[in-house]
């Protein structure tokens, strides 16, 4: 009888073995599709953002709070070099770079904070200004090659390069290749390119993965944003800095404008890390996919607002200015 009330306890017992699930093997094309499909809705919302852009409103803002204040008209004012002098440019330049913060040739930098937040939160024990002053410079060092060019090129050879078709081809080139960019980067940190880079040495990896490495690539991006930008006001900084045909002017101008055109984003960085950073890397380190669906996503917002608005609706106009087609905008 007891043997025989043992046996059914026995049958009752349930062993730790059974408690442990076997891990579930999910196929790569599986594994991938809810990646895809985040990775398709944040640029479609890019793109949304991107066709219902209001460009009249959006750009005068900025010139209204920032330029005019400033240095009043600006329409000409590169003929003035002479009676306003070297100092002047690079004030007009600060003033140029703040109006261009939410112009739609700027918006998409802010795509990129995330990742440059995640980069600098991926360890509180480490300098806070360090990565911050790795994309500044990067962003300061594109600004002043970008100004030696001008500088170069001198007064007539600037206006020349001002011209419509020329600044607009500019802009195509530039912000399509800076968006097209914006998209891989996505996809590539989706690890929706895998398969592709499996062949990567762990040193390559590591490499990209680096705070300071990705730190540089943000702002090799926004300095980016400089060379391509139409926006009027900044033409007209960009024939100042070349009234007096030296490439150091121009390169002081123009890195200043570039810095001054990163303030804004710098101040939200700065001050999402100064007050959430180590809840942020705890967060990140729980759940880097999470952390890393968020940089992808806005990578792919960012990335398909610049290559809809700034490539696609330049080669099919139709596509674009969807708020002035339907009557929303005057």
């Amino acid at each position: 009888m007891t043997s025989h009330i043992q046996s059914v306890s026995h049958l009752g017992k349930v062993t730790t073995s059974s408690l442990v699930s076997r891990p579930v093997e999910i196929s790569p094309a599986r594994a991938h599709a809810p990646r895809a499909v985040w990775l398709l809705a944040s640029a479609v919302a890019g793109v949304c953002v991107a066709g219902f852009w209001n460009v009249r409103a959006v750009d005068g803002l900025g010139v209204t709070l920032f330029v005019s204040p400033v240095v009043g008209a600006f329409e000409g004012i590169a003929g003035e070099f002479a009676v306003r002098g070297h100092a002047f440019g690079v004030l007009f330049a600060v003033a140029a770079g703040l109006a261009a913060t939410i112009t739609a040739s700027n918006i998409a930098s802010f795509a990129l904070l995330p990742l440059l937040i995640l980069a600098m939160c991926r360890s509180w024990r480490a300098a806070l200004l360090g990565p911050l002053a790795i994309t500044a410079a990067t962003v300061a060092c594109v600004g002043a090659v970008y100004g030696v060019f001008i500088g170069r090129l001198g007064p007539e050879g600037a206006a020349a390069f001002n011209a419509g078709g020329i600044r607009g081809a500019q802009s195509f080139v530039v912000f399509g290749t800076i968006g097209v960019a914006m998209l891989v980067a996505a996809a590539y940190e989706f690890g929706l390119f895998d398969r592709f880079t499996s062949g990567d040495t762990s040193a390559t990896r590591t490499f990209l993965a680096q705070r300071n490495v990705r730190a540089a690539m943000v702002g090799l991006a926004i300095g980016g944003f400089t060379i391509g930008r139409p926006l009027a006001v900044f033409r007209e900084v960009l024939l100042y800095a070349a009234q007096p045909s030296s490439p150091v002017y121009g390169a002081l101008v123009m890195a200043t404008q570039a810095l001054a055109n990163f303030a804004v984003p710098a101040i939200v960085v700065a001050s999402v890390v100064a007050t959430r950073r180590e809840r942020i890397a705890l967060w990140a380190s729980d759940q880097p996919q999470k952390a890393a669906a968020i940089s992808a996503c806005a990578l792919a917002a960012g990335g398909a607002f610049l290559t809809f608005y700034w490539a696609i609706s330049r080669v099919w106009p139709p596509l674009g200015r969807w708020g002035f087609q339907l009557g929303m905008y005057q």
